[in-house]
């Protein structure tokens, strides 16, 4: 009885911890950008859209890419976290609002150093896309069996296996991150300083 109620329990609570149906959505479009924002991160959405549209032609005339459509940007603040994501295979940014300021990390303009640095990856990363959006990569594999001496048995153990994965971009994670982190001199948002 007591695994019925663990595995009921971890289906309604997985399907509830991240959710949060009390937000009231809503979004905006800008010339390059589309927003998605609840009612408690407007005035974040607001200055997002601003920072947003100022670091656009830096960045994409600093790599020669422009995103097929316009690059979708979640903000919320649902979590005591702060932090941004960039899925550039789904051309979409996610940032949680609360400003990220600590004595480790100095104080930074967390909107504009949060933005500039996702964007970066979705640009950075979009032009070294090998194939398009909708192919992440290529994975060869080629297994061979053991002969089998009995009738009754189809194959025998896999004794060689050969794997040779083509990837669909090649930016290490290092360099990927060190160049979002300062991307260009008009941008100062997040800059190295004696906390870091």
């Amino acid at each position: 009885m007591r695994i019925y109620c663990f595995i009921i329990s971890f289906f309604v609570f997985c399907q509830s911890m991240n959710n949060h149906p009390e937000l009231d959505w809503m979004s905006f479009e800008t010339e390059h950008f589309i927003f998605y924002f609840h009612k408690e991160t407007a005035r974040s959405a607001v200055e997002a859209s601003k920072v947003a549209e100022l670091i656009y032609a830096p960045v994409t005339d600093l790599y020669g890419f422009y995103p097929s459509s316009k690059t979708a940007i979640i903000i919320k603040d649902t979590d005591d976290y702060s932090n941004g994501a960039a899925m550039f295979y789904d051309n979409k940014i996610e940032i949680w609002a609360k400003p990220m300021d600590f004595d480790l990390r100095g104080s930074h303009r967390w909107m504009q150093d949060v933005i500039t640095h996702e964007f970066v990856h979705i640009i950075q990363i979009g032009a070294a896309m090998k194939f398009s959006q909708k192919i992440p990569a290529f994975y060869f594999q080629f297994i061979d069996y053991e002969d089998e001496k009995r009738d009754d048995v189809l194959y025998g153990y896999p004794n060689q296996i050969i794997s040779f994965p083509i990837p669909g971009t090649s930016v290490p994670p290092w360099f990927a991150e060190g160049v979002a982190q300062y991307m260009y001199n008009k941008v100062n948002y997040d800059f190295w300083d004696s906390h870091r």
